[in-house]
């Protein structure tokens, strides 16, 4: 756990809000056998700034369990598992661009990113495709991530309207519709799909700051792009 505190301290330093959204069961999660969370909480030995540190991250905001199912159903998602296992709480991080931590248990967890499978919606068909997020279980792996943090903070906007209003901003190369400015509008505070909207545009953004001429590239996209329909 003190690697786990150790991590999330360094995330702070860097901007990262003092919160950590976790399971639901986390104090039932055994650190060795017969030793889980809640022990240790109250466990004398340990250092009391840690746990005190420790109560105050999960205090702050709801489980990310509350809301994961919710948030998937906004974005089609079926399931995202990380080598062949489920893994709702990397699911939670992919939608809502957050920086997943995670306790340093195993050597697949000692890793700055990690690939994950994801299986989604889409025109009544399950697509999969393999995506690659940011993870820290170190103090190092968050090092590692300074600049994506501080990128990340820099365009924080509260709600749809923020977003339009910084268009020109944000994405000085791409030409926005009225349409366009109506669908940002509706998307308030607190709305999952106000990251995703706002990383796809960014997609767009880097793409197009270096198109002159011809026709789009669509495999040039990170993220799938579908053409325009004929109909």
């Amino acid at each position: 756990m003190s690697e786990l505190i150790s991590t999330v301290r360094q995330a702070t330093t860097t901007g990262v809000k003092r919160v950590l959204r976790t399971a639901n069961d986390i104090n039932s999660i055994e650190l060795a056998p017969g030793y889980p969370v809640a022990r240790w909480r109250n466990d004398k030995v340990v250092d009391i700034e840690e746990r005190r540190f420790f109560r105050t991250l999960i205090a702050k905001a709801p489980f990310w369990a509350d809301v994961a199912e919710a948030i998937k159903s906004d974005f089609n998602l079926s399931d995202v598992f990380y080598q062949e296992e489920k893994a709702r709480g990397l699911c939670f991080a992919l939608v809502s661009d957050a920086l997943p931590v995670s306790l340093n248990s195993d050597n697949r967890w000692d890793c700055s990113r990690l690939e994950l499978a994801v299986t989604r919606f889409e025109d009544d068909e399950l697509i999969d495709e393999y995506l690659e997020i940011v993870h820290a279980s170190r103090r190092k792996h968050v090092q590692k991530h300074a600049d994506w943090i501080k990128h990340r903070i820099q365009i924080i906007v509260s709600d749809g309207m923020e977003l339009w209003n910084c268009r020109k901003k944000l994405f000085p190369s791409l030409e926005f519709c009225d349409q366009v400015r109506q669908q940002l509008q509706s998307l308030k505070t607190g709305n999952p799909m106000l990251q995703q909207v706002k990383n796809k545009l960014f997609e767009l953004e880097n793409y197009c700051k270096t198109w002159t001429t011809g026709a789009l590239i669509l495999e040039n996209f990170p993220s799938k792009v579908t053409p325009e329909s004929e109909s």
